[in-house]
């Protein structure tokens, strides 16, 4: 689908993420979906979001299933992108190629509401310089258990050091 470099794939275990933390996280919200709906974003605490909350993004869903907007983006992502784009939609930061197969990963989720991980090149803050690779793991999250709304999405970099 992707450059050769990028992958993206549904999660059907926590076994099918790289990164330890986002197989936990994975796992967290699995245990908080009921009869095999998504949970709603209500059913976490942001106590026991604690350790990923820099990692974290937290997104809305537009209705019209064409865009979403950032509510909480974590700081290690704002810090590692060099800049605060929360309240923005996907469409508001700019749809170069790049963006657009990252608006596309979010909108499939949404759509499917099947969890769905991605793993492609880390841009530096210039967007044009890829430095490392990272996984980003894509949560549907659902008020009324049948349309997704929300999504969570945690990011990290891959390396041969966990």
């Amino acid at each position: 689908m992707h450059d050769g470099q990028s992958r993206f794939l549904p999660i059907r275990s926590a076994s099918d993420l790289s990164h330890p933390e986002l197989r936990e996280l994975y796992e967290l919200w699995k245990g908080r979906c009921a009869d095999g709906a998504a949970p709603s974003r209500e059913k976490f605490d942001v106590l026991e979001l604690k350790r990923w909350l820099p990692h974290l993004q937290l997104l809305d869903v537009m209705e019209s299933r064409s865009d979403v907007r950032y509510r909480v983006i974590g700081t290690w992502i704002t810090e590692r992108y060099g800049q605060d784009d929360t309240g923005k939609t996907w469409s508001e930061i700019g749809l170069n190629d790049r963006n657009r197969e990252i608006l596309d990963e979010f909108i499939t989720v949404a759509s499917s509401m099947t969890p769905y991980s991605s793993v492609r090149p880390f841009y530096d803050q210039t967007r044009v310089k890829e430095f490392t690779r990272a996984e980003r793991l894509i949560l549907p999250l659902s008020r009324d258990g049948r349309v997704c709304d929300q999504l969570l999405s945690g990011i990290y970099y891959l390396s041969d050091d966990f």
